[in-house]
């Protein structure tokens, strides 16, 4: 996916880094108790989109990363297609090891994020 931007909110995104963009299409389903007290599922759609990534960013995108983490639905383009779902983070936000005094930044950060499609 290197090469191909990430659009969030009309906000154009770092590339993820190499290799850590995972995209899937997952299932929504209805979840119902039977007659017998067990649980079932209807599988109703298989093409709820979502991916995980991680991005090498300033503190400036991470800044505007986490709030876009915090909204309640986003709109993320990407090669093109245009989805809306939910931004979360998948994990610790980390600073990267000897860069507090980049020009310009306050330091680069590691921050994984997972979209889920509505």
């Amino acid at each position: 996916m290197l090469g191909k931007y990430l659009v969030i909110d009309n906000e154009q995104m770092p590339n993820p880094v190499s290799g850590s963009l995972q995209m899937m299409l997952n299932a929504i389903e209805n979840v119902y108790t039977t007659e017998a007290g067990g649980q079932a599922a209807n599988v109703v759609r298989l093409d709820r989109p979502s991916w995980t990534a991680t991005f090498n960013c300033s503190s400036a995108k991470k800044d505007a990363l986490l709030l876009k983490c915090q909204a309640a639905s986003v709109n993320v383009t990407i090669a093109g297609q245009t989805m809306s779902g939910r931004l979360r983070l998948s994990g610790g936000v980390q600073l990267v090891q000897d860069t507090e005094r980049t020009p310009g930044t306050d330091g680069l950060w590691v921050v994984p994020a997972t979209f889920e499609g509505f």
